[in-house]
């Protein structure tokens, strides 16, 4: 934008965007492709009773058992290599099994 020069901003061209400014996208769009993807799986059981309580509703905890993953991506498509991590809690939902 130029300094000085007002633009009308439309709501239903800023809820497309993915982040402000709008004029820079954190991240290319899509599609992408993981080539070489490196896994470092970690699975330990917890206490059910305190799982529950951090699991928000309606999810319900299908069982004790976490998994702490670790993902080293050194060639994705348009975002370059980068490591991600976390944690996956086995759940339910209406009846359907999810992570």
């Amino acid at each position: 934008m130029q300094k000085g020069r007002c633009i009308q901003v439309k709501k239903d061209e800023v809820v497309k965007q993915f982040t402000t400014p709008l004029d820079a996208g954190a991240f290319p769009l899509g599609p992408y492709r993981f080539y070489h993807r490196e896994y470092l799986n970690i699975v330990y059981k917890t206490d059910l009773e305190k799982l529950k309580k951090i699991v928000p509703e309606p999810l319900e905890v299908t069982e004790p058992l976490v998994k702490f993953e670790i993902m080293k991506m050194p060639d994705v498509t348009g975002l370059g290599s980068y490591t991600e991590c976390g944690q996956v809690i086995p759940v339910s939902f209406e009846g359907e099994e999810g992570d």
